[in-house]
């Protein structure tokens, strides 16, 4: 990860937009967030990036997100460029999808060129609006005599997580498994059309997304049609699995990534709370010798949740 990043805007915007990425793909290495705060000016900016660069690896170049074109974060960032000693580039308009993707490629070992269209066009593709994405949506039929290329379903992680497909699921637990498919399995959620439209329309390009209701899953299970795609399974509660297990698929092991605070629920960590139904079915299926690990992304330590459940 020899290819820098300085992130740098108005205010604090920067710190916390580290972050938030930080909280999505896990911590990164070879970065930097700067502050510009009122009162300061230009040479303090510049300052500060010199500094920066100081504790970066810069060997491979490095690339500057800054929020607006032309203002101070920018040229400061220009005097570097032109100054020519490193391999050099700026970025405005920064938003948080682009930044998850470029740091996500960066980990693939991508070249200085390629990262800043990455960034650029995933940049611009992440901009839209509600409506515009129901109206457009449209449903793609299979293509007529379409080869089948595997032989079996292969469910690749079993996830609970209440917010469903979102950034961590989207940019980490996907490319981790290389996910094919992602199944939203709920019976509430399978029935609320709009919901399901928005659900599809935020899955990763290349990856197919499926809502379905508990029944409906059991019966696609065995179907040909997803033998061998590597399917990433998304519940919001433990219960709905006991449900599918009982029914004879089989599962080894449960993420537990995310399980928000309601009326009547404990918090057991930052991230998962649990009411007297979540707990019994977790007792559940850990009677069952399925694995029950708590990792919001994947470079996470596993947790073991029954470990959490006995000393809470």
């Amino acid at each position: 990860m020899n290819i820098a990043i300085i992130i740098c805007m108005h205010g604090t915007l920067s710190i916390e937009i580290l972050k938030t990425i930080e909280l999505i793909i896990g911590k990164q290495k070879n970065i930097f967030a700067i502050k510009f705060l009122p009162g300061e000016n230009l040479n303090n900016l510049t300052i500060k990036y010199k500094k920066a660069l100081k504790k970066i690896n810069i060997s491979k170049g490095i690339i500057f997100f800054v929020d607006i074109m032309g203002g101070s974060p920018f040229n400061a960032a220009n005097k570097i460029l032109h100054t020519k000693k490193y391999k050099c580039d700026i970025i405005s308009g920064t938003n948080i999808p682009m930044l998850i993707e470029t740091c996500m490629a960066r980990e693939e070992n991508k070249e200085f060129d390629e990262l800043i269209n990455i960034a650029i066009n995933t940049g611009k593709k992440s901009i839209n609006n509600v409506n515009n994405i129901i109206n457009n949506y449209k449903i793609i039929p299979p293509k007529k005599n379409e080869k089948k290329k595997y032989n079996y379903m292969k469910i690749m992680l079993a996830r609970i997580d209440d917010r469903l497909i979102h950034g961590q699921v989207s940019t980490g637990w996907s490319k981790e498994f290389k996910i094919s498919r992602i199944i939203v399995i709920n019976n509430k959620v399978s029935k609320d059309t709009i919901r399901v439209k928005l659900l599809k329309q935020v899955s990763p390009p290349n990856i197919t997304a499926h809502v379905v209701s508990i029944k409906k899953f059991v019966k696609v299970y065995n179907n040909p049609k997803y033998f061998g795609e590597k399917v990433l399974l998304l519940f919001t509660n433990p219960k709905d699995i006991i449900k599918i297990i009982q029914k004879g698929v089989k599962i080894n092991s449960i993420n537990i990534g995310g399980m928000s605070y309601q009326k009547g629920k404990t918090q057991i960590t930052d991230a998962i709370s649990v009411d007297k139904n979540d707990i019994k079915s977790f007792h559940e299926l850990h009677k069952m010798n399925i694995e029950l690990e708590i990792r919001k992304v994947p470079n996470d330590k596993k947790i073991n949740l029954i470990d959490i459940l006995k000393n809470k």
